[in-house]
Parts: C-alpha cells; sequence; structure tokens
C-alpha cells in the first residue's frame, strides 16, 4: 500500500503534546507519516497528492479501533531456545511448590553472574538454521503484539539470526551480543576473567560492521554489557571507545538489585553505576536497565550524564524484583527529567507484552507515590513509544508526526470495555492486552491484520521453530523433547471470528 489513509480512527499521536485525535486519520505515502490530524486536515494533504500518487490511495478503516505508534521494546532477550528445562516448558502443571529465585528477595548478585555467565556461550551451539527458526518465532510473537522496533539487550541467539529473521518479518531490530567476560564468583575478591578480552571486543565490531551493512533499514547494533558484575574494567573501556567511534548507544543491567552494591564493592571496590562513569559508559548514549538501587550521589550522577532508564513492570512480580517498590529512585530520577521507558526483558515463555507493561507503569508509580496522575495512559504510550525510540537513538519512530516512519498499531475498540468509554486508550491499559493488537504497519507495510501476519506463514514459523527446539534441546541441553514436542505439534483449534461486521 504505497499511500495509504487511515481514517476515522482514535489517533494518539504520542508526540511531545500527547495529541489525541478522536476521530483523526493518518495519510502514508510509502514508508512515512505524511500528514496527520481532523479528516480536514489530512484531507488538504490528500488533495495536494499528484494524480499518479492519489490514484495509488487505498482507504482503511478504523473507525472502530485505536490508531498508536509502533511499540518499542528497548530491553529484550531473545531466549526461546531454552524453552524445555525444567524451569520453563518442563515444570510441573501444579505451582505449589514454586519458591523464589534468583532475583527475588533482593537479589542474589552472586547467582545471577554466574548464571549469565553460563549463558554466554549457548548461542554458539545454535546451529545458523536453528537460530533463525528460533528467532523468527520469538521476534513474531513480539510482533503479534504491536511491537515494531526490538533492543535486544543480549540473547541466547546469533546477532546474524536476530537481523535475518527481523527482515524476514518485516520489523525493526537493534541486535546485541551476550556480552561480559567476569564472574563475580563468592569466594574471590576479585571477578574472575572467563573469556579473552580482545576476543569478544573484536566479536562486538563485527557484529556492528555486520549491522552498518543493512540496506533494509531495519537492522542496526547496540554493543551491551549483559552486567555491570560480568565486565571487566578492560572489557568497559573497550565498549566505549567502541561505542564513541561508531555513534552508538550503550545498554547495561546496573543497580538492579538491592544487594548488588555490596557485591560490585566487594568485588571492584565501587558500585556499578560509579563504575560505569569511571570507565567511560555513563553518557548520554547509555540505556541503564532496572537501575533502582542507587544511592543519592549516584541519582546524581546519572541526572548529569543524561542517560536514561528502562524498566520492566509487568515482569517485576514475576520474579520478586522490587526495582520500583523498594525505593524512590525511578520516581525521583523520571521527576528530574530523566527519560524513563518501559520494556519486557526476556523469558523463554511468551510474557507480559507492552501493553501489559503500560498498564503496569500506571497502576504501578501511582502505587509507589499515591499519586495517580504521576504517570498517565498517556504517558505509560510514551513510555512505550517515543521515549524509548529516543533511548535507542532510533530517529524517525516512536511518534505519529509527518516525515516519522509509519510504525503503527491498530487495536479494535468496539466490543463491550469501550460503551460509553471516550478513552480508549484507558480501557484498553484496564481491560485491554497484547491479543487485541488487531493491524501493525511497518515502514507502511501492513505486516499484521486481523491478528494475522500478512508476510509469513505462521505456521510454517511454528513448525519450523518446533524443529530448532527440537534438535537444540536434545543435542545440546540432554532435555528428551517427544511427548511434550508431539503435543505441541498438534494443530491448534481454529481460531474463532472476532465479530460479526
Amino acid at each position: 500500500m504505497p499511500v495509504l489513509l487511515i481514517q476515522d480512527g482514535c489517533v494518539h499521536t504520542a508526540d511531545a503534546r500527547e495529541r489525541v485525535v478522536p476521530r483523526g486519520c493518518v495519510l502514508v505515502v510509502d514508508d512515512r507519516i505524511a500528514a496527520v490530524g481532523t479528516a480536514a486536515e489530512v484531507g488538504t494533504a490528500v488533495a495536494a497528492l499528484p494524480p499518479d500518487r492519489a490514484a495509488e490511495l487505498t482507504v482503511l478503516d478504523a473507525s472502530r479501533t485505536a490508531v498508536l505508534p509502533g511499540f518499542v521494546n528497548a530491553h529484550w532477550h531473545e531466549t526461546f531456545a531454552l524453552r524445555l528445562t525444567g524451569e520453563n516448558g518442563l515444570r510441573a502443571r501444579s505451582d505449589r511448590a514454586d519458591t523464589g529465585g534468583m532475583l527475588s528477595h533482593g537479589g542474589h548478585p552472586h547467582d545471577v553472574s554466574a548464571a549469565f555467565d553460563a549463558s554466554a556461550d549457548l548461542a554458539g551451539l545454535l546451529t545458523p538454521g536453528e537460530a533463525e527458526a528460533v528467532a523468527r518465532y520469538s521476534m513474531w510473537t513480539q510482533l503479534r503484539c504491536g511491537v515494531t522496533t526490538l533492543g535486544d539487550t543480549g540473547s541466547v541467539n546469533r546477532p546474524e539470526a536476530l537481523a535475518a529473521a527481523a527482515r524476514a518479518l518485516g520489523t525493526r531490530c537493534a541486535v546485541s551480543l551476550w556480552t561480559g567476560d567476569a564472574v563475580c564468583e563468592p569466594g574471590s575478591p576479585v571477578p574472575l576473567r572467563t573469556r579473552d578480552t580482545d576476543a569478544v571486543l573484536a566479536r562486538t565490531e563485527e557484529i556492528v560492521r555486520m549491522a552498518a551493512a543493512d540496506t533494509t533499514g531495519l537492522v542496526r547494533a547496540r554493543p551491551s554489557a549483559v552486567y555491570v558484575t560480568n565486565l571487566t574494567d578492560e572489557l568497559g573501556a573497550g565498549l566505549a571507545a567502541l561505542t564513541e567511534r561508531h555513534d552508538l548507544p550503550f545498554v547495561t543491567h546496573v543497580a538492579a538489585l538491592r544487594a548488588e552494591a555490596e557485591v560490585m564493592r566487594h568485588h571492584f571496590g565501587r558500585t556499578g553505576l560509579r563504575r560505569l562513569a569511571d570507565l567511560g559508559l555513563l553518557t548520554e548514549r547509555l540505556m541503564a536497565v532496572h537501575c533502582g538501587f542507587l544511592d543519592d550521589a549516584e541519582r546524581e550522577l546519572l541526572l548529569a550524564s543524561g542517560a536514561s532508564i528502562t524498566v520492566s513492570p509487568a515482569k517485576y512480580g514475576c520474579t520478586g524484583e522490587t526495582v520500583l517498590t523498594e525505593t524512590t529512585a525511578i520516581t525521583d530520577l523520571r521527576r528530574a527529567g530523566v527519560a524513563v521507558s518501559v520494556s519486557t526483558d526476556g523469558s523463554p515463555l511468551p510474557h507480559p507484552g507492552m501493553v501489559e507493561a503500560m498498564r503496569a507503569a500506571w497502576h504501578g508509580f501511582a502505587e509507589r507515590t499515591g499519586d495517580p496522575a504521576e504517570v498517565r495512559p498517556s504517558d505509560a504510550l510514551a513510555m512505550a513509544t517515543r521515549i524509548p525510540a529516543h533511548g535507542l537513538r532510533w530517529h524517525g519512530i516512536g511518534s505519529i508526526e509527518p516525515g516519522n516512519l509509519a510504525d503503527l498499531v491498530l487495536v479494535r475498540t468496539d466490543d463491550w470495555r469501550y460503551l460509553l468509554q471516550p478513552r480508549p486508550l484507558e480501557s484498553l491499559l484496564m481491560l485491554g492486552g497484547s491479543p487485541d493488537v488487531d493491524t501493525v504497519l511497518v515502514g507502511g507495510k501492513v505486516v499484521l491484520r486481523d491478528g494475522r501476519a500478512t508476510n509469513v506463514d505462521e505456521e510454517a514459523v511454528r513448525s519450523d521453530y518446533l524443529d530448532a527446539l527440537e534438535s537444540f534441546s536434545s543435542r545440546c541441553l540432554a532435555v528428551d523433547t517427544g511427548p511434550l514436542l508431539r503435543q505441541a505439534r498438534r494443530r491448534p483449534a481454529p481460531r474463532r471470528d472476532r465479530r460479526a461486521g
């Protein structure tokens, strides 16, 4: 659809003015938004189209939908290769024996550091074919939930596979590595080096060059460190030089757990954020993940740096993390002007998406502060679109504005939840969820319509994933995949029609 008029939807632009147009229109020409506003405002732009472009015009009736910018999930880990483990797909049916994990009760940084270090080499065990099949399915689940841009923060997959999957699906992705070269063990006074730092930096540079050679506009690179506990000074300094040399953003988990500061002082002599500052990584390029456990001096450092923060509030309750509820760091910094976005984090199983993250931010910030207007639904939308786009340094996405890329999400708003509700976004966050996403455009191309992918065979994507999961799990994880995957390969029940008319 080279020229598309989206007509009569409730348009939430998520621009700096948080403009809402109740019966709005959006004109898309090729991959860009040409006009947005009332029918009269956009009608003027339509009338000004050259005759050859006007002849290409297609109209999409959006009168029963909310029109939102594509979601930007700037903190995401692709880990779907690990689905068949005792902590995921092979868990017992009953949850009565469940206990808190390594992130609960303030967190166990030594365990997290060890787990992250052990995960670093798993991506290399996937064959290229397995890696692409897993990436396509995992990234499709994000696209199905309205995410048009992903920020990889280290994955159990190959960056080349993530890039190939993004091109196949027609979605955007900033790729990275599961980057670290050390581990903090309880009995050691210093971090133990586990990898050759020069090799890690060389591999990172290779990924940067691979992304720079992309001609589709869908793939970029964003260097990362999986956790400040897994980063030697040499690696940190090398990553700082690399990101400056290539003018790239940087992302890492820091100040994520209550017990982290003590562990960092023991092994490195200073806290995580102070280390990032000393290494040259605490700049406006930094997106700090979680970042809830900062002392007063660290808050001042972060505020002065121009760095941004991303939090994953829909995931914290599931893991026992208390990033938003135990301290006032995030709310204080947001009030002071720090850009705070929401994201989903990662899991081998489908988990709360960006709609759920927005709802958790709306409610969670209100509970933290006692002020229901601390984060309004429109603020939560900006935290899932415009703000993370800026943190990714991916200009031209994240809001519905003329000149921006036409990344759009349409949500149906014509059932009982929206009756006599003048604010459909509020109803979506209160009573809706990721499955309500109906239509998704990336760069003006419709990649999801009526909840179904338009440019890939979903059944083939699913089947290829199960084949890859079976071969990887049996070969590398020593998992008996037979019974569970036989059940999973049964075709799902036919999808019910959404509604008549």
